[in-house]
């Protein structure tokens, strides 16, 4: 048996108007809807835009006077462009050569060829996002070292504080070695040989490419381009790449700063734990492996810094650096401060001064956080379980000194004090060594 129909309705008209009225409801329902979300759409300003926000017809009509200024034939060479490059572009002069290649010119640019390059791809974007898109390869979404070398090669050529490395071709390579990896050092945060965009934001790198432009002393540029730093960089790894072929081993490496790093630490770092070596020779570390070693060693207040020394201690890879891996590492520090007669502390007192320096959220266990927390105290941490003469240094320190030190260059990070003291000790060496070679040579006639 079925289920019964339903009754019919005996009111034929009220049927048949039923399914238009139904209609009508639902077409001003829409109607409603439609208008309510016109009014929300209407009050929220558009944010995203595909190629930049439009620019306001002040600053449209300003680069049109400054084009049709720069431009005023129909096509320049390139020192005629790095003018565009500069002054409507917002580039360093350096990169005009480059900026000229992505346009598409050769041994010229054409007024028609950089006005429809500069409307459909650069005016609405900023400085930083014009640096990125003229370096980098085309269709590529990253800079690689590769792509900083022309530069490097343009500015050694152009730059006078750089002039005299002329005379030198093997020292150019080198210093255009040292700043590309001191860049990368600094902006590659996460160390895959890529630099995004969203990194070079967050960087100084397009503001410090742009002082180039003004500051002829190169020195005074401590950030990345200092030739002085390049020196100190370059004269430690000389000093202890015996044999001058620009690899070292681990046991030329355990010469750094009389053996101050602990066997312990010097075997971490070769087994390529903080950082996998560019080194292609298995047990072998590179120049460009010694510069991001230096600089980690020399400063232990930058996030790199501490990256790299947490993972040589953290032993079981967790994330935490608990007292026995503390202990693991200071084991050895006790017995080098015992031979040399030095007053050994015990570990229980560098743990309890460890934790009340730095606080960490849970007792003894110690996290990268902890250390990110107390930047600027947290090289004393490692320095007590790795570095043997940082460690007495700190424990026989004056405070009235650092504060002096600190207060003449207050702008300078650790690393800018240290390349300071070094590249004058290294200065005064090589003028001794001159001077002793000429009163020899006096000597002998």
């Amino acid at each position: 048996m079925t289920p019964p129909l339903p009754p019919v309705s005996m009111d034929r008209t009220s049927d048949s108007l039923r399914p238009t009225i139904i209609a009508d409801t639902q077409h001003q329902l829409r109607a409603s809807i439609s208008i309510s979300q016109t009014q929300v759409t209407s009050g929220i300003p558009q944010f995203y835009f595909a190629k930049g926000k439009p620019l306001e017809s002040e600053i449209l009509e300003g680069n049109q006077r400054t084009f049709n200024t720069l431009f005023h034939k129909d096509s320049l060479k390139l020192s005629e462009f790095e003018q565009v490059c500069v002054k409507l572009c917002g580039l360093p002069k350096f990169l005009a050569s480059l900026l000229m290649n992505v346009v598409g010119g050769d041994e010229y640019v054409t007024k028609t060829q950089f006005w429809k390059f500069w409307k459909g791809h650069f005016e609405a974007i900023g400085i930083v996002e014009r640096f990125f898109m003229t370096v980098k390869k085309q269709n590529c979404k990253f800079i690689d070292r590769n792509d900083l070398k022309p530069i490097l090669r343009v500015l050694m050529d152009s730059h006078p504080g750089l002039d005299f490395l002329k005379a030198t071709p093997e020292f150019q390579d080198r210093y255009a070695d040292t700043v590309i990896e001191r860049i990368f050092y600094m902006v590659d945060k996460n160390d895959d040989g890529k630099i995004t965009l969203r990194e070079l934001k967050r960087s100084n790198l397009v503001d410090i490419c742009l002082t180039l432009d003004e500051e002829e002393d190169i020195n005074k540029i401590r950030d990345y381009f200092s030739y002085e730093h390049f020196y100190v960089l370059y004269c430690r790894f000389w000093e202890i790449d015996t044999d001058h072929d620009f690899i070292i081993d681990k046991e030329d490496f355990s010469r750094y700063e009389g053996h101050t790093l602990s066997r312990k630490a010097n075997d971490r770092i070769f087994d390529q734990v903080p950082r996998k070596f560019s080194c292609q020779i298995p047990g072998k570390m590179s120049y460009e492996d010694f510069i991001w070693f230096m600089i980690s060693e020399e400063d232990k207040t930058s996030y790199q810094s501490l990256d790299y020394w947490f993972k040589i201690v953290d032993l079981d890879n967790n994330g935490i650096i608990a007292p026995h891996e503390m202990e693991f590492f200071y084991e050895e520090q006790l017995r080098r401060l015992e031979y040399l007669n030095q007053e050994a502390v015990p570990f229980r007192d560098v743990l309890c001064q460890m934790a009340d320096m730095l606080n960490p959220r849970v007792e003894n266990k110690f996290t990268i956080e902890d250390f990110y927390g107390k930047k600027t105290i947290s090289g004393v941490f490692f320095n007590a379980l790795l570095n043997l003469n940082k460690f007495i240094a700190y424990e026989q320190r004056d405070p009235f000194s650092i504060k002096k030190e600190m207060n003449e260059n207050p702008e300078f990070s650790e690393w800018d004090r240290f390349a300071l003291v070094e590249y004058v000790r290294l200065a005064m060496e090589e003028e001794n060594a001159d001077n002793n070679e000429v009163l020899e040579d006096e000597w002998d006639n």
